[in-house]
This record gives C-alpha cells, sequence and structure tokens, in this order.
C-alpha cells in the first residue's frame, strides 16, 4: 500500500485560486470521509508561488495511513488576466477563433468526435447571434417609432442594437458563463498558433517541477492529474520530460497519469495541434508511466469516448490500453436528488471528477489521490467498490 504520495494538480482554464482550490478540496474530503466511512485531514497551504501551491493531508483508515503532499501546478493568473479583456476586443478575437476553427475544418471534426463537445464550442457563438438579432429587432422597432429617417435612423438604429446586445450579453452571462467560453476559445486560437509564449514557459516550470519530484524519490507514488484543459497541459508538460531526459519515467517512484473531463482533443483535431497529438504519443509510448482516462457521458464539456492518442471514437472501455479508458456515470457518484437538480448544470457536472462523491462508485477522486492503494488497482474497472469493507478498513489482497 501507498504510505507516501506526491499528487501534482493541473486544473483547466479556471481562474480558482490556491485557497479556493483548498476550500473546494475540504469541502470533497467531507464527502469523502461520509462515503467511505474513512478520515482525513488537510493543512493549510505551507508553500506558494506563482507555480505553484501545496498543501499537506494526512488521510487513514482501521488498517492504513498515507500521507499526501498535494501541489497545484498554477495558471489561474493567466486565466484571469484573460478575463478582464474588453468586452468588444474579446467578440473581436471570438469572432477570428470561430472562422479560424471553422475555415480548418476543426469544428466539424468536433462534430465527428463528439458531437456533444461541439455543441458546447458552439453553444456561446449561437448564443451572441441570438442576442444580436434580438437586438436588432428591437432597434428597429424603436427607429420605427422614433419616426427618424434617413443617416439619423441609421446611426440609432445601431446604437440601440449594440446597447442592446451588450445588457443582454451582461444579463444573462452570470448564469451562462459565455464570456467565460468565449475566453476560453480565444485562449486555445492562441496558443495553438504560438501566441501565448508565457503559457509555453508556464508549461516548461511545470515540466521542471514534475521532473524535480521525480528526481527526488522520497514517496512511493507521483500522480499527475489533469482536468479539463489542464489535461493536455499535464500530458505537454511530461512529454517535455520524456524529451529532456527520456529516461526519467524509471529514475524514481512509479509515475501516473490521471486525465479527467480531459479535452486534449480540443488541440489535437486542430491542423496545428501536431505538438500536442506528438506529446500524447510519445507518454502513450512510455511504458513505465501509468496512465488512466476517465470519460462521462453526462460530462459534454469533454471528447466522451475519444482516444485521446488515436483521436479515434471507441465503442468500449480500453482496459488495457494507452491510455486505459475507463467509461464511468456520474449519477453513480452524487445522490439521486444532487443528480436531478443539477443535470442541467454541464459545469457541475465537468467538475464532479474533482469531487468528493455522495456514493461509493468506480470512480472516486479522493480515493485515488488520497488513498493507500496504487494507482493501477484503485484505477482497475471497479474502483475501490469491492476493496474498500464498509468500516473504511482496505480488504486483505
Amino acid at each position: 500500500m501507498i504510505g507516501r504520495r506526491h499528487v501534482f494538480h493541473i486544473g483547466g482554464y479556471d481562474p480558482i485560486t490556491p485557497e479556493k482550490q483548498l476550500e473546494r478540496f475540504r469541502r470533497s474530503l467531507s464527502r469523502f470521509e461520509r462515503t467511505w466511512k474513512v478520515s482525513a485531514r488537510a493543512s493549510e497551504i505551507v508553500h506558494t508561488t506563482d507555480i505553484s501551491s501545496s498543501w499537506e493531508l494526512d488521510a487513514w483508515g482501521p488498517n492504513w495511513t498515507t500521507q499526501v503532499t498535494f501541489e497545484v501546478l498554477r495558471w489561474d493568473d493567466l486565466v484571469l488576466g484573460d478575463s478582464r479583456r474588453g468586452m468588444l476586443s474579446r467578440l473581436y478575437h471570438s469572432a477570428l477563433t470561430l472562422f479560424d476553427f471553422t475555415a480548418n475544418g476543426t469544428v466539424f471534426r468536433y462534430f465527428l468526435a463528439n458531437w456533444k463537445y461541439a455543441g458546447f464550442f458552439i453553444f456561446p457563438y449561437v448564443s451572441i447571434a441570438v442576442y444580436g438579432l434580438g437586438s436588432a429587432v428591437m432597434a428597429y422597432v424603436l427607429t420605427r417609432l422614433s419616426g427618424l429617417t434617413g443617416l439619423w435612423a441609421g446611426l440609432f438604429g445601431i446604437v440601440i442594437a449594440v446597447l442592446t446586445c451588450m445588457a443582454l450579453i451582461h444579463w444573462l452571462d452570470p448564469r451562462r458563463r459565455m464570456k467565460h467560453a468565449l475566453d476560453d476559445a480565444i485562449f486555445s486560437r492562441q496558443f495553438l498558433h504560438g501566441q501565448r509564449p508565457e503559457m509555453e514557459t508556464r508549461i516548461n516550470e511545470f515540466a521542471s517541477r514534475i521532473l524535480e519530484r521525480v528526481r527526488k524519490d522520497d514517496v512511493d507514488e507521483i500522480v499527475v492529474v489533469g482536468h479539463s484543459l489542464g489535461a493536455a497541459m499535464a500530458i505537454a508538460a511530461v512529454a517535455r520530460d520524456l524529451k529532456q531526459d527520456p529516461q526519467f519515467a524509471e529514475l524514481g517512484p512509479p509515475l501516473c497519469i490521471l486525465t479527467v473531463g480531459a479535452t486534449i482533443p480540443k488541440f489535437s483535431l486542430h491542423p496545428k495541434g501536431e505538438r500536442f497529438r506528438q506529446a500524447t504519443k510519445a507518454v502513450a509510448e512510455e511504458m513505465p508511466i501509468r496512465w488512466a482516462e476517465y470519460q462521462a457521458r453526462d460530462d459534454v464539456i469533454s471528447f466522451y469516448r475519444v482516444d485521446p492518442v488515436t483521436l479515434k471514437r471507441v465503442s468500449r472501455e480500453d482496459l488495457y490500453g494507452r491510455p486505459n479508458i475507463r467509461r464511468v456515470q456520474v449519477h453513480s457518484m452524487i445522490d439521486p436528488a444532487s443528480f436531478k437538480r443539477h443535470r442541467f448544470n454541464f459545469m457541475r457536472l465537468h467538475y464532479q471528477f474533482l469531487m468528493g462523491n455522495d456514493q461509493r462508485a468506480a470512480y472516486d477522486y479522493c480515493l485515488i489521490t488520497c488513498g493507500p492503494l496504487e494507482f493501477d488497482k484503485i484505477t482497475a474497472p471497479a474502483g475501490g467498490v469491492d476493496l474498500f469493507l464498509a468500516d473504511g478498513s482496505v480488504a486483505e489482497q
């Protein structure tokens, strides 16, 4: 069993700070304790920089105890910086992004790979089109009622249409998160076209931090977690370590990768995504690295039933592939009432991969990152359901 583990967490396109991350993590631990009848305690943040932030954790049951260093590899500052751009700038760059992804066929490849994710990608654009059409109709009606004609009528109509559209976006965005979705798309285009050097630098720093920890060799297991867009960053960082030192995965403790709610094909299906296609292939071919990817049908903000390496549709779980693809159900993780309440809250379902479960299920984020079982055992098809007894102890192997 694992007595000491180091977890690297790379989140998606999310401006959440380490303090908020720790707060969310502690709520998850409370569910973890109730569901599995175990105990867990997380410290305050013990180390923080612009690149990473970490805290310590102790988890234990009747016949096991595990110490975990949980380290968040940060790029929330870059996401927060994007959120500060003006709306006109956002709309302009969004239009460029839509043209780019449509002209080179990427959007159509999204539909072929997973139509739900394609729908998520185009949803903010459709929303803007609807807002724009509604604003134009209102502007036309008000212009006719005003009695203006000629140039003044045109100017009046344009001003009313723009102001109305901006008001609709501002009014509806707190619920729709449209600005954030547009910023996500803009970032993806810029990053693919080499226009985000600060993110390239950040991935290099992530890679250095992981390599340093592997070489230190003072834990039983290292787990690199990549969620959503962070899954692509995690794979890119490990691939750069392999390029720098082809033997690094054999140097120290087992290196494991957990990708959940992953959007790796978002980059790989783009013509400019060759480096990501090469990165996933390099990591998959490195046999000492254990890689498991969990996918859920209820998570529309990911590529369900798509192999992140071959980019082909998979008809079932790939139990022994590279990576091991595990298909799980979100409704098996949370209680029925909560699932019914959040059924169409797609962001909430997307983040269940990083939260504690209300029910024992094949996938449990806290059990994988904080529990005592080795990565290969806890990410087996049945997960920990048959491996933990009712009192939180590990069953005899």
